[in-house]
């Protein structure tokens, strides 16, 4: 049973089952030396502006190069020409780009000034959530991306190679943010569900399908972070209600949830013996998420929070997208400042008190990165909801309730 099930994991683990997949989808590798590729040249037939070739120089593994002598000058690495669809290369780019950070730190306040804040707030938390156990998970497991070759390694990120694949974090939130928007929306408004659950599985499958044609992952990873992410809802929706009684109604709340915040960083497995920005960049999610959580602290229940469904889903006049846009525009220009000035203070107060444990680089000291990010998109998330709502009541634009007031 034991050597069937490693059979299994190495077979859904096996880059050669990424690599077909992308030659499903299209993608052509053309190997080519530099004389050759630079003699080369594109063809002009009726069908080209459906094919766009990225060229990609990597050195590989050939016997020859493998036998260079001590002092001899290395042969010049291969050029790897690959052939792609235009179309579908184009739509899996940026289908991956719903799964990364920037993202989500544009979704989330977008929700929030112009949607639903009960239904952002809560995504926010499950989101926190769901990405530290992902990036914990990948630090224990500690497996590899797919090897390239024979996976082409069409995403072009220098920390890729040092990141470890298991589980997909880009499956673990496209499947927890859109599945838990459809099942609260599910309650809270009157809307076509089925047009609603197309949109989320659409959104999912084409997330979850970019990083295996992109070569980054393997259908393990994208499995694995489907299984957490519904473990994580199962377990997280259960308890939205008392958590935000406890938000609303508890005034150790605040040191309550920094309190949490610390102890999940201190738990978090590190290697130490080899930097890694994923902790970092696991603060500053979790630093975002209670930015987020403090502002409802501080803020109180909201009229969104107050409102009781479902309400009727009305497609918005252009006045009302227009000033959604103004609101957007407003929020962003002070999210901006707040991120500069905030990183430059803690870059200019964290090394001077904190203690160097011998670590030279200051973004590399863990008493430095870890703070600046908890306090950098801490407060980033912080004025998203409170001092966006107050600048919004200023110029007279809040947004309107489901009351129709504002």
């Amino acid at each position: 049973m034991a050597n069937q099930q490693n059979k299994y994991i190495a077979y859904l683990r096996s880059p050669h089952l990424v690599r077909r997949f992308q030659e499903a989808c299209g993608v052509k590798e053309i190997k080519k030396t530099p004389s050759e590729a630079k003699g080369s040249a594109s063809s002009d037939g009726p069908v080209d502006w459906l094919i766009s070739k990225t060229k990609i120089r990597r050195q590989l593994k050939s016997s020859h190069s493998a036998g260079n002598s001590p002092g001899s000058s290395p042969e010049p690495p291969d050029v790897i020409e690959c052939e792609c669809i235009s179309l579908v290369d184009v739509y899996f780019r940026i289908a991956t780009e719903l799964g990364y950070e920037p993202f989500y730190l544009t979704f989330f306040p977008v929700l929030f000034w112009n949607v639903d804040s009960f239904l952002a707030r809560r995504a926010v938390l499950l989101w926190c959530l769901s990405m530290y156990v992902g990036q914990a998970s990948k630090a224990l497991v500690r497996w590899k991306r797919p090897a390239a070759p024979p996976v082409i390694r069409l995403e072009q990120n220098s920390n890729l190679e040092t990141e470890f694949g298991f589980p997909s974090t880009h499956a673990i939130v496209s499947t927890t943010v859109p599945f838990y928007c459809l099942y609260t929306c599910f309650d809270r408004y009157e809307f076509p569900f089925a047009v609603g659950l197309l949109i989320v599985v659409i959104w999912w499958l084409s997330v979850c399908i970019s990083r295996l044609y992109l070569g980054v992952h393997t259908i393990l990873d994208i499995l694995g972070g489907i299984a957490i992410s519904l473990l994580v809802l199962a377990i997280a929706i259960p308890c939205t209600n008392l958590m935000d009684h406890f938000i609303f109604n508890n005034s150790m709340a605040g040191p309550a949830g920094l309190l949490v915040i610390i102890v999940l960083l201190y738990i978090y497995p590190v290697d130490p013996h080899n930097w890694s920005m994923d902790r970092g960049d696991t603060a500053a999610i979790l630093g975002c998420a209670y930015g987020v959580y403090l502002a409802s602290v501080v803020q109180g229940p909201s009229s969104d929070d107050l409102a009781h469904g479902p309400f009727k889903f009305a497609v918005p006049s252009l006045a009302v997208v227009g000033l959604g846009v103004v609101r957007f525009i407003i929020g962003i220009l002070l999210l901006l400042p707040t991120r500069f000035v905030m990183k430059l203070l803690c870059f200019r107060l964290l090394p001077a008190i904190m203690p160097t444990h011998g670590v030279e680089e200051v973004v590399k000291r863990p008493l430095v990165e870890l703070p600046y990010k908890i306090i950098t998109y801490g407060a980033i998330g912080f004025n998203a909801l409170y001092l966006s709502h107050i600048v919004f009541q200023i110029c007279g634009i809040n947004r309107c309730d489901f009351t129709g007031q504002q």
